[in-house]
């Protein structure tokens, strides 16, 4: 059937990374009339439009959402160094700004974002100058540490989708 508009987000934006609990969906960061930070929550359960629950540590697009049962995280993005390695990590069961948990194993943005019940997943992107654009990072989610280069996609591709167990 065709999609139908059931709410808005706080802002007009673009290149945000999602993330999902059981009960609510999340827009994290994202490009309006700029780079934003803030952390857009709306419920499953009824129509309604996104309330702003907090901020990721900087302003930043094109950043990989994964989730786990318990945390939303965004990963990388843009602009500038300070955001391109970047993982934060945001609370699920309270209304909270985001805490920077790790760094992913190569500099990048426009990230396909992936979730296992146990770890994230950051593959592919770009970055100026070149960077390993191909690289598949994976992080923990039992504990905050920086992420590891577990393997290589086929090809270099920016701006793709992921998944979520």
């Amino acid at each position: 059937t065709t999609a139908t508009d059931i709410g808005d987000l706080t802002c007009a934006r673009s290149g945000g990374a999602g993330q999902s609990s059981l009960e609510n969906g999340y827009t994290s960061g994202g490009f309006g009339a700029s780079d934003v930070d803030n952390i857009d929550k709306f419920p499953f359960a009824t129509d309604a439009n996104a309330t702003d629950v907090g901020e990721l540590t900087c302003n930043r697009q094109g950043g990989a959402g994964q989730s786990s049962a318990e945390n939303g995280y965004t990963s990388g993005g843009s602009p500038g160094p300070a955001s391109n390695n970047m993982i934060d990590k945001f609370p699920f069961a309270t209304d909270a700004p985001a805490t920077d948990v790790g760094e992913l194993a190569s500099s990048r943005t426009n990230i396909a974002g992936q979730s296992s019940v146990n770890n994230g997943y950051s593959s592919g992107g770009q970055q100026s100058p070149p960077a390993k654009r191909n690289c598949i990072d994976k992080f923990p989610f039992a504990t905050d540490a920086s992420a590891t280069d577990v393997g290589d996609l086929s090809n270099e591709r920016a701006s793709n989708a992921g998944q979520q167990v």
